[in-house]
């Protein structure tokens, strides 16, 4: 006989709050997660300390947040590249800066890009820009592991 609770605790045990391994980013996000932890990022996949967003670099910590319910929603990967990126752009100096790569954006990707940093973000815009258009190109796992080797290589552990 089942407990009457049982069915409640299961659905709490695969709440889209609770903390996820980091295991569960896709396999080719890996060699990334271990890069990060290499040159001193802590990867989180839990609820990001700021209310209402789904992933969150904090520079002063080192550390990148995914929320677990960007997995439900189907954006864990482009959030984990957005954040990874702008821990790529805070080497050397802790102080998230463009890269100033040229990204390639069909031109209604760029407006949309422009319009969320028109209406939501209120800090270094070209950073988030970048931040953006990297994280659905295809060579955005290689570009970054690249970029995180040249940049942030005084941190290696």
């Amino acid at each position: 006989m089942t407990h009457p609770l049982a069915g409640a605790l299961a659905l709490v045990a695969g709440s889209p709050l609770n903390p996820m391994p980091l295991s569960a980013l896709p396999a080719d996000l890996q060699p990334l997660v271990r890069e990060l932890g290499r040159h001193g990022f802590s990867v989180k996949l839990a609820v990001p300390p700021v209310r209402g967003v789904y992933g969150l670099y904090q520079a002063r910590q080192r550390t990148i947040w995914v929320a677990p319910i960007s997995f439900e929603l189907g954006i864990a990967r482009p959030t984990f590249l957005h954040e990874a990126v702008h821990a790529v752009q805070s080497c050397p100096t802790g102080v998230v800066a463009p890269l100033g790569w040229q990204l390639p954006l069909a031109p209604v990707v760029r407006q949309q890009i422009g319009g969320i940093l028109a209406t939501a973000y209120h800090g270094n815009k070209a950073a988030e820009q970048e931040a953006f258009a990297l994280q659905s190109q295809p060579d955005a796992v290689p570009r970054l592991l690249a970029a995180l080797r040249q940049r942030c290589a005084g941190r290696a552990r």
